[in-house]
């Protein structure tokens, strides 16, 4: 009997044996099937020299138990970092939507002028890099000389949001002057994006209550720029507040090229020009003043409204500062609506006739101690209102109008500044040139002027800055005047505001002005002609085109 059994259990073991040979040598083991055994289970020694990897089993019931409970521990670790990293993702997602929005969208509808421009920008930038380190290796002995001049002359421009002032930096950038602009606050800032600006600021928007906030936000400009002189553009404000300002920044040391405050009101109050104009027997056109609500009802019934177009202009301090101009209605009954201005002996107002069948021509003028040294002219044309630059026999004739000008009507001191005259070619005068206004500041004709322009006030603002006296040979020596010595365009086509704005290695004042700022002015536009109601206020078809 115990031969039997010993023969059974040798069975046992040999089929034991069998299967452990059997068993395949590579399996298919992972971090759940490696359980180490318990002690009291551990193989013999021989079998454990024979196959080392059984010091690891294969229990299916506690594998899967165990990975289960392995993998909701898992579970929960990932659930917990999901929850930390929700803040985070969320942000940077919306982030992420918001950049696309503003610049993606845009720029794709924006291309291709955008990304020619922005590429023609990348290229001129990087290619001043090597162009100034030539410039600086050439001037290196120059400087090291003992009498070298080190500084560079700074202008100082306001009006930074318009096309005169933005040509105006990019010609003084030319002759080698440093530019400083300056804007008003709610205006779009178009001679920021230029690279011709060295600096940009935003001051308060001058007016009868705020005039010393205006002059101390200069004054603050130029005690840390140190510009050489100021050259108001007075497109977006008059040029009173500037003519305020004067003396202040003059005791800083710095010039401005604008008249004094009695030079001001009387070139830009209208009345006081015609009355010197009339005094030195210069032709006008048929004008009448205005001083009471019942002589504006009389032009009606004297017939001298009737039949012709009128312009209607304030006049005195109303005049210089508000600079308020309309189209006389032809129909008696659209007069209440210029009740909303003062009609009396304090603010009174003039009445100019007009006909449109005349060519009407805008001038800008350079004019250093009362004599002209630069300008340029253009024809307004009737019904789009365009610039056209004007032939030479027409040039001629305002070049001798304006220095006849000048010649009779004389001031207590002498007139350092840009004047824009109106004037109209009328055929009732024998072909004579009348004006129709002034206005000081820089007109959009000086778009036609190029870097020689800025030449000549560079000279200009030299002799004002030296003041140095001179005998009157020697000063009409020295202002001897040619007006071949500004290149003049042969073309008579209308100014392109397209051309007058882009330049090759200035592109970002033309990208930004057709993408930015004249979508932002239509759309202001269409809000107030929206907003805007019959009887409330003049139609915009009503109010006279701007003159300057």
């Amino acid at each position: 009997m115990s031969q039997t059994l010993d023969d059974l259990l040798q069975r046992q073991e040999h089929a034991r044996q069998l299967r452990l040979a059997s068993r395949p040598k590579f399996r298919r083991i992972n971090s759940l099937d490696r359980i180490p055994e318990h002690p009291s289970q551990d193989e013999s020694e021989n079998e454990d020299k024979t196959s080392p990897h059984r010091h690891f089993i294969k229990l299916r019931r506690q594998r899967t138990a165990d990975g289960s409970l392995l993998r909701s521990q898992d579970k929960s670790s990932s659930s917990s970092t999901s929850f930390l990293l929700f803040g985070p993702q969320l942000v940077m997602r919306l982030l992420l939507t918001l950049i696309r929005c503003i610049l993606y969208i845009p720029l794709s509808i924006a291309a291709p002028s955008f990304w020619l421009s922005a590429l023609l920008w990348i290229f001129w930038k990087l290619l001043r890099v090597p162009i100034g380190l030539v410039k600086w290796l050439l001037s290196g002995d120059e400087e090291q000389q003992p009498g070298a001049v080190q500084r560079q002359r700074t202008v100082l421009l306001s009006g930074g949001s318009t096309m005169q002032t933005l040509h105006m930096a990019r010609n003084f950038y030319g002759s080698g002057a440093r530019v400083v602009v300056f804007e008003f606050e709610g205006l779009f800032g178009l001679a920021r994006f230029s690279s011709s600006v060295d600096k940009f600021y935003v001051v308060p928007k001058p007016s009868s209550a705020n005039a010393e906030q205006y002059i101390d936000a200069l004054c603050h400009i130029v005690r840390k720029e140190r510009p050489t002189v100021y050259v108001p553009v007075c497109a977006t404000s008059p040029a009173y507040y500037d003519s305020l300002a004067k003396p202040h920044l003059e005791l800083l040391g710095c010039a401005s090229f604008v008249p004094g405050v009695q030079e001001t009101q009387q070139l830009d109050d209208c009345l006081q020009l015609f009355q010197r104009c009339e005094a030195q027997r210069i032709t006008l056109p048929p004008h009448t003043v205005i001083t009471a609500q019942e002589q504006l009802q009389q032009l009606y019934e004297q017939g001298f409204a009737g039949g012709y177009r009128h312009i209607f202009m304030a006049c005195g301090m109303q005049g210089v500062m508000e600079r308020h101009k309309y189209i006389l209605p032809h129909r008696r009954v659209e007069l209440p609506k210029f009740n909303q201005h003062e009609i009396s002996e304090r603010q009174p107002w003039l009445v100019v006739r007009d006909q449109p069948g005349y060519h009407h021509y805008v001038t800008c003028t350079t004019v250093k101690d009362s004599r002209v040294v630069a300008n340029v002219s253009c024809r307004v044309e009737h019904h789009t209102k365009n610039l056209i630059p004007v032939r030479r026999d027409d040039e001629a004739q305002i070049e001798l109008w304006l220095r006849s000008f000048f010649a009779k009507v004389r001031f207590q001191r002498s007139i350092n500044g840009h004047i824009s005259f109106r004037l109209v070619k009328s055929p009732a005068h024998g072909g004579q040139f009348v004006p129709l206004g002034v206005r000081l500041g820089v007109a959009l004709p000086y778009i036609c002027h190029n870097r020689s322009h800025a030449q000549v006030l560079c000279r200009a603002i030299k002799c004002m800055c030296i003041h140095r006296r001179d005998t009157e040979e020697v000063e009409a020596r020295r202002w001897s005047w040619s007006w071949s010595t500004l290149e003049r365009n042969g073309s008579t086509a209308a100014l392109d505001k397209r051309e007058a704005l882009f330049a090759y290695w200035d592109p970002l004042p033309y990208c930004a002005y057709y993408h930015f700022q004249l979508p932002l002015e239509s759309v202001k536009l269409f809000l107030q002609r929206r907003n805007r109601s019959e009887t409330k206020s003049l139609s915009a078809s009503r109010i006279a085109a701007p003159v300057h």
